[in-house]
């Protein structure tokens, strides 16, 4: 009878060491086969420093936020050339671990049918969370991406780090980098111009592209600051957008 007593209360500390287990953060990561992600975690879950100023940046640029409905949570998603943008697709999986929890998805589609050209992209989504809806709020009007009218409290270096990693480029013949914004108004540019500004102190302007396009060139004169204050939330991979 000990020796079955014994051997219960060796399965009863097993039972309670794998509950505590199951829910500390701190054993399993967001890829663990285990689901730590409960319907409660997905609804008290809220966003770090660094996730909610990097979070401004991916919205800015390449990112999406997808919510099905009014009622539903939202989720974050983002895609980028494979394996050009492999690097910061992964890093950008590493902030946001504690909301994710599959690995960033390589997608290869059909050859185009007149190139051949295999076009190959990877993107790594959250799960839906509460704690996204507010951005959702904010940077969408009858679902088209807009830029939020209080874009000069949400905008940092770090932000502006991960929109020029993700929808930026360095123009050699300029010597500056450009922000592709033009598939926001006019208006929403001239918005986040005024902020880069008056936050930031980057100065910038608007490149016309098209009759009705433009995108974001930042000024020569900007340059040395914009580099020096975003270039430690660079990975070393994607320095050449800053001509490193």
């Amino acid at each position: 009878m000990q020796v079955i007593g014994l051997k219960w209360n060796l399965f009863n500390l097993y039972i309670h060491i794998l509950y505590k287990l199951y829910n500390s953060k701190r054993f399993f990561s967001s890829n663990s086969s285990i689901d730590i992600f409960s319907n409660k975690y997905k609804k008290e879950h809220e966003l770090t420093k660094e996730q909610h100023e990097a979070i401004i940046g991916i919205i800015l640029g390449d990112g999406s936020l997808e919510r099905g409905k009014y009622t539903y949570n939202t989720r974050l998603r983002m895609e980028h050339n494979y394996p050009l943008q492999k690097s910061y697709v992964s890093y950008v999986y590493n902030i946001f671990s504690s909301l994710i929890k599959s690995e960033p998805t390589i997608v290869i589609r059909k050859p185009h049918h007149l190139t051949g050209n295999v076009h190959k992209s990877i993107y790594v989504r959250t799960l839906r969370f509460s704690c996204l809806n507010k951005y959702h709020d904010l940077f969408y009007k009858d679902n088209k991406k807009i830029i939020p009218g209080n874009i000069e409290e949400l905008i940092t270096y770090r932000g502006l780090a991960h929109f020029i990693m993700g929808d930026g480029y360095y123009h050699n013949n300029d010597g500056v980098i450009f922000l592709c914004t033009e598939n926001f108004s006019i208006e929403d540019q001239e918005v986040l111009i005024k902020a880069l500004s008056s936050k930031l102190d980057i100065k910038a302007t608007l490149n016309k592209r098209t009759a009705t396009k433009s995108r974001i060139r930042i000024s020569k004169s900007s340059m040395d600051k914009l580099v020096k204050n975003v270039e430690s939330y660079f990975i070393p991979e994607m320095l050449y957008k800053l001509n490193k």
